[in-house]
């Protein structure tokens, strides 16, 4: 008896599945093709060190969203390839106070290299630290062109941060 109540039920069920579609009881002519506009995920370009020169070739020609373009490793290992007139340089800003340490290591790479600094600012608020109006900004000045500023780069990232050539670097912004 139970069995032959649960294939009633199943019929049934299925029976009025059949007559009313899957539209909730609406007619399949009602139903609304519309496309609903849902805003995309955005995910960062990733590359590894060696695409670098095609990153910073993308810049020179002006084929990115701004000026510059940054390569992350870490929230602590972020630099920016800067460019004016043609000429290249690399910043690093400060915004979280985990990142401050890493100002002075850049200061001594810079000076073991030769790399003149400018010490900067964006106008940025620091995040976590607030012994300061704005995050502070270490300019390597080297003003030079893709190739050279490249090897500079990964030098950099591999020196102070510890990356190597398998490192996954988000492209920003």
């Amino acid at each position: 008896m139970t069995k032959d109540f649960i294939t009633i039920i199943i019929v049934a069920t299925a029976s009025v599945l059949w007559l009313t579609g899957c539209g909730n009881g609406v007619r399949r002519s009602e139903v609304s093709h519309e496309v609903v506009d849902v805003p995309a995920v955005m995910y960062a370009e990733q590359i590894t060190i060696n695409e670098l020169p095609i990153v910073l070739e993308r810049l020179k020609n002006r084929q990115t969203e701004y000026d510059f373009v940054g390569i992350c490793s870490s929230p602590v290992a972020c630099i920016y390839f800067m460019q004016e007139n043609g000429k290249f340089y690399i910043d690093y800003e400060a915004i979280t106070k985990s990142q401050l340490p890493y100002l002075t290591k850049i200061k001594l790479f810079a000076s073991e290299h030769g790399y003149p600094t400018v010490e900067n600012t964006y106008g940025n608020t620091p995040i976590d630290y607030h012994d300061m109006t704005h995050a502070p900004v270490l300019s390597l000045r080297i003003d030079t062109d893709t190739d050279s500023i490249a090897k500079v780069g990964i030098q950099l990232m591999q020196t102070i941060f510890q990356d190597n050539d398998s490192t996954l670097y988000d492209i920003v912004p």
